[in-house]
């Protein structure tokens, strides 16, 4: 009986344990500073806590569910990147709760212990930008959660479970586009399962196809009647559904060879124990031993993971974190199967060692890979090794200089991709377009946005403009970027006086310029960032 209990007690307490070492792992790195997404949520927030509808005064192609979530970060509380790292911890700590209730519905203890181990490990890497609160984590708690309660209604027959699933697969789409894939697949596996369930009746079918569906459409409903009555609806078709789509057909085939090669390739090498496993659970599940309900859904986990990282073949590191849970449980699965080989054994070190084995050397062989980031690195070493030339160690002093020269009314411009200044600094952009991204980059709608984005600026009559260069001088610049960067130059030249300049290389080598003599000369150092202030 004590050994039942305990045997019971041992995969809790190593959810704890995980836990535990998810928290220590993360606090540590509270404090790694925004990166350019993060930024754009974060004055996204700042502005809708202002009254600032979405689509206005900052345009992006993201859905909307994101900046609601980072507003409610901000207000809860406050704004810092501390505050919204420390929002993140708790995001990821309730993914691997529920990656873990999801796994114990579907298989039992263990495998949702190893499940929960894995997800909590790859969720870290520093490979997928794990410690900045991308969209994608936001992503995963609905999408999880959606799972699970599609799980209980079939199992179970509870249709109010169908319907809430397809609320929480309704609020993963809102939080960002590719969320919207898990919920395609969901819907594909539930019909999968009630067609194989021939004692169900038509009427009852259809039943759960309405509430799932109807699930799904609610909190996208309420969404569009929310932009309609901020009057942005016009304003968020353009951005989320025109430009999305001349965004998603800008990359060349050759470029994406290179960028899934390169997103994949570090993320495999740092944690190739855990994939490998995983590969083994993907065998297993199509054995008769674990192709059911659970089985069917994990498939549709991976193939919509695997479709929402794929959408304009980008391949961007944080794109991966959306096929981790079904990596995970794949691994929980790969474990279970280990066992399940060596279970006739007589002897109980012959039955629980390979299994026990394969989980100690992936987890100490990941933790590995990753302990210099995990435990030595600054949170601005951790930035540098994961961004490089990005200036985002250096944002908060950009921000501070910002601070320093305008009042909270003034208005400021940017010219490069760096909206974390503006959250960092509490100041409003001169204009909507936050980055040059969408205005510079060979789509039909690039021209339009560059003749609104200057009459913005010159509208506007900001009180700084700051030109960012993060591109080595023998960068290549496409004929719009330099047909902007004649226009930023000559409006600077004609209205304003450079006041300081920041230049980096590395975070050993850095250089803050504020005499005017030295400001005329050329940078010394490869990157560089020039405010300058409006002639009075």
């Amino acid at each position: 009986m004590r050994l039942k209990i305990l045997s019971n007690l041992l995969p809790l307490i190593f959810l704890f344990f995980i836990i535990v070492s998810t928290i220590i792992f993360r606090v540590r790195l509270l404090d790694v500073p925004l990166e350019r997404d993060e930024g754009e949520y974060a004055y996204m927030g700042q502005l809708i806590l202002d009254g600032t509808p979405p689509y206005t005064e900052a345009y992006n192609m993201k859905f909307p569910g994101i900046y609601f979530i980072y507003a409610g970060i901000l207000w809860l509380f406050g704004e810092t990147h501390t505050a919204i790292h420390f929002c993140l911890l708790i995001v990821n700590v309730l993914s691997i709760i529920l990656l873990y209730i999801f796994a114990r519905t579907a298989y039992d203890d263990w495998v949702a212990a190893a499940s929960a181990g894995a997800f909590a490990l790859l969720s870290m890497s520093y490979h997928v930008q794990g410690f900045w609160a991308n969209a994608e984590h936001f992503v995963l708690p609905f999408m999880i959660g959606a799972n699970i309660l599609l799980l209980f209604g079939l199992k179970k027959n509870r249709i109010n479970f169908i319907l809430f699933s397809g609320i929480l697969f309704g609020c993963a789409a809102l939080v960002k586009q590719h969320g919207a894939f898990f919920g395609f697949f969901g819907f594909i596996a539930m019909l999968i399962l009630l067609w194989q369930n021939k004692t169900f009746e038509k009427k009852i079918y259809w039943k759960y196809i309405l509430a799932y569906s109807g699930g799904v459409i609610i909190p996208l409903l309420l969404c569009l009647f929310y932009l309609a009555y901020a009057g942005v609806l016009g304003k968020f078709y353009l951005w989320t559904f025109i430009y999305a789509k001349e965004y998603s057909s800008i990359l060349l085939i050759d470029g994406v060879k290179l960028s899934f090669i390169g997103g994949f390739q570090s993320i495999w090498y740092f944690a190739s124990p855990i994939w490998m496993i995983a590969g083994v659970g993907l065998i297993a599940l199509f054995s008769n031993k674990y192709n059911k309900q659970s089985g069917i859904l994990i498939i549709g986990l991976l193939i919509a993971g695997i479709v929402a990282l794929s959408v304009g073949f980008y391949f961007r590191p944080h794109y991966f974190i959306l096929v981790l849970p079904a990596a995970a449980l794949l691994f929980g699965i790969g474990i279970r199967f280990i066992f399940h080989i060596f279970s006739s054994a007589s002897l109980p070190i012959v039955r629980y060692f390979p299994p026990i084995f394969t989980v100690v050397i992936a987890i100490i062989g990941t933790l590995a890979a990753h302990w210099d980031v995990l435990y030595q690195f600054s949170p601005d070493e951790v930035t540098e090794t994961v961004y490089h030339q990005h200036p985002f160690p250096y944002s908060a002093l950009i921000a501070k200089i910002i601070k320093e020269k305008t009042s909270r009314e003034d208005r400021i411009a940017i010219m490069g991709n760096e909206p974390q200044f503006l959250f960092y600094s509490q100041r409003r952009s001169a204009t909507s377009f936050i980055y040059t991204y969408s205005i510079a980059e060979d789509q039909p709608l690039a021209e339009q946005f560059r003749f609104e984005m200057m009459h913005q600026v010159e509208s506007a009559s900001p009180k700084l403009l700051i030109y960012t260069n993060i591109q080595p001088e023998w960068y290549e610049k496409p004929k719009s970027l330099e047909e902007l960067d004649n226009w930023f130059f000559n409006f600077a030249k004609l209205h304003y006086t450079p006041i300081s300049r920041f230049e980096y290389y590395n975070n050993k080598d850095t250089l803050l310029i504020t005499d005017p003599a030295l400001l005329l000369k050329k940078p010394t150092h490869l990157f560089w960032i020039t405010i300058y202030e409006k002639n009075k």
